[in-house]
């Protein structure tokens, strides 16, 4: 079990570094879409939640893996360092949800940018770590 654990667990370090990366340059696509589809005129919701879908599409099965990378670390035994380190992640995954729900609030969307930053320095060095 610990063998395949491990296989598991740094694969899926390395995906989350991945899509995380991904995350925030179609994050920014979104930011960008919105500008082009305005031009000069009104932009509706509509618009700007599409150029955003990839975005929240990948945010949601980042913070999935996130979940899923400290059971990885406790049930194949990685030790504690890998638990402790995946459980951060977990816990900044389900921080950022939060943030990226709170759209009512646009503050919120300066700490959901910086918590993303936070995610992509552990990712990368938990992914380092392991390989």
């Amino acid at each position: 079990m610990s063998r395949h654990a491990r296989r598991m667990f740094r694969w899926l370090t390395a995906a989350l570094f991945i899509l995380t990366v991904a995350a925030i340059a179609f994050a920014t696509f979104g930011a960008f879409d919105a500008i082009h589809k305005a031009g000069n005129d009104p932009i509706t919701r509509k618009a700007i939640e599409n150029g955003y879908a990839i975005h929240i599409a990948l945010g949601s099965a980042t913070v999935l893996a996130m979940l899923l990378l400290p059971i990885v670390a406790w049930r194949g035994h990685l030790g504690p360092t890998n638990l402790k380190w995946s459980g951060a992640l977990a816990t900044l995954g389900i921080i950022q949800a939060i943030l990226g729900s709170g759209e009512s609030v646009p503050a919120l969307g300066l700490l959901h940018g910086l918590v993303a930053v936070a995610i992509v320095v552990v990712t990368g060095a938990l992914a380092h770590r392991t390989w």
